[in-house]
């Protein structure tokens, strides 16, 4: 098999975290007065970091100081309440045990902050993900690649043998940014229809589908 090393995305990929993000981000436009946000615009203002999470989230003409305390508090609460309710995506750590087996080796690079990466990666995936990269002074939000080539380099990979696993738009672009394969995945925090808009020539619907890919590739 070609395929030697994954570097997975994290929110919407191999963990479904929607419920707590919503529940923070709500929790701090309420302390600024702000009015509440929905599930549905809390998916769609996702996927590039928590910072434009909230810029998005603030209403239209938000001045920046009032911002910052609105980004403050979301980022004080989250960390306390990052794993309330988040859990691993069906069949994502049959998946990983399989990989594991198939000697493949997995990390994680995601748009979260770089502690909070590393938490969720030891908590609930402990054994499968030992490089987990996050938004840090170092490494640049994606579609940027330098966390991903970081997770490479920390792997000894190739641009051959990698692939990079993800969910979004911004997935697919970090991608391309990073030269290497990409497989979009359904079942995250979009559609399967923006994959096939945006000419994903992998994607899957369900975590285990990812084994039959990886032998195609």
């Amino acid at each position: 098999m070609r395929i030697k090393n994954i570097v997975f995305d994290m929110d919407g990929t191999i963990l479904n975290t929607i419920t707590d993000l919503r529940e923070a981000t709500n929790h701090a436009l309420n302390l600024s007065g702000f009015p509440e946000r929905s599930l549905d615009e809390i998916l769609s203002f996702v996927g590039n970091g928590i910072q434009v999470l909230i810029d998005r989230a603030v209403p239209s003409g938000t001045c920046e100081s009032d911002f910052n305390v609105c980004f403050n508090n979301f980022k004080q609460y989250y960390d306390v309440h990052k794993n309330d309710n988040t859990k691993p995506y069906k069949d994502i750590l049959n998946l990983m045990c399989k990989l594991k087996e198939m000697n493949i080796q997995m990390s994680v690079v995601s748009n979260k902050f770089d502690a909070g990466v590393k938490e969720l990666a030891k908590d609930l995936f402990d054994g499968f993900l030992p490089i987990a990269i996050g938004e840090s002074e170092s490494v640049l939000p994606k579609p940027n690649p330098s966390g991903v080539w970081l997770a490479m380099d920390l792997m000894g990979a190739t641009y051959e043998n990698t692939v990079y696993i993800g969910d979004s738009e911004v997935d697919f672009q970090t991608a391309e940014n990073s030269k290497i394969d990409f497989i979009g995945v359904s079942w995250g925090f979009r559609p399967r229809s923006l994959h096939e808009e945006l000419g994903s020539k992998y994607i899957v619907d369900s975590p285990l589908e990812i084994i039959k890919v990886l032998e195609m590739m």
